[in-house]
């Protein structure tokens, strides 16, 4: 499982990848079991302090696997598919917490789920010709994991419902004006922009970055996500109703 996510270290700086380009990097079950274990390698790191989260130049990624019959399947108990849903929330405060200072770049698109990891982390970067996407109402279901408390803090509440209840594509120039993204790259270059980013932090003092990132989490409230535990049931119920195990 350990090549679906590929974790580099060089000096301070961690590259973690995904790597299924065949599957434009959907995140599989083992995916986010991937990025939980990394998220809990590199926490107890001291010496890394940088982490960039990256899909390479194929994409960042497409979003929940809908192949993958763990996520999506039916036949499983109810509650055995509501603890593997939520081990996607579970996963993605981890690393939202992370001490380290954490840099998504972002080739091509990033969709759903995949987003919502980018948005955990604390800068993003976008390619020039890049867009994000949360397709989940348009598919038939709620947007997950603890997503919307945390596009509500970036775009407000208004571009919340067009991006989620729409299903709104945002291009790169849009997301930049919006908030959701911190920084626009030429196509192509988003790695080593992301690079330079990450040059920066490092130039900053290490403890006193750490203790500013805490801190501006705290005051936003990030980690305290209010309807984390509920969101991921409402996807199950969705799924239900389409499948005719409800009404809808």
């Amino acid at each position: 499982m350990s090549d679906i996510i590929l974790v580099e270290k060089a000096g301070a700086v961690a590259r973690v990848t995904f790597n299924r380009p065949e599957r434009r990097n959907a995140l599989s079950a083992d995916s986010i079991a991937r990025l939980g274990a990394i998220a809990a390698e590199l926490r107890e790191d001291s010496g890394i302090r940088i982490v960039i989260l990256s899909g390479g130049a194929v994409c960042f990624s497409a979003g929940a696997d809908r192949k993958d019959e763990r996520l999506f399947g039916d036949g499983m108990a109810t509650a055995e598919q509501l603890r593997i849903a939520e081990i996607g929330t579970a996963v993605v405060s981890a690393w939202e917490t992370l001490p380290q200072v954490t840099i998504a770049a972002i080739e091509r698109h990033v969709v759903g789920g995949a987003l919502t990891f980018a948005m955990a982390c604390d800068f993003r970067v976008m390619g020039r010709d890049a867009f994000a996407s949360v397709p989940e109402v348009a598919l038939g279901f709620n947007y997950g994991l603890g997503s919307v408390p945390r596009l509500l803090r970036l775009v407000g509440l208004a571009r919340t419902r067009r991006i989620v209840m729409l299903a709104e594509r945002v291009p790169a120039a849009q997301a930049l004006e919006w908030g959701l993204i911190d920084y626009i790259a030429e196509e192509g270059g988003v790695d080593a922009f992301s690079a330079g980013l990450a040059e920066r932090l490092l130039a900053m003092p290490g403890l006193a970055l750490e203790m500013t990132k805490r801190g501006v989490n705290a005051a936003a409230g990030v980690g305290q996500e209010p309807t984390a535990h509920a969101d991921m049931a409402s996807i199950l119920l969705c799924l239900a109703a389409a499948r005719g195990g409800a009404s809808a």
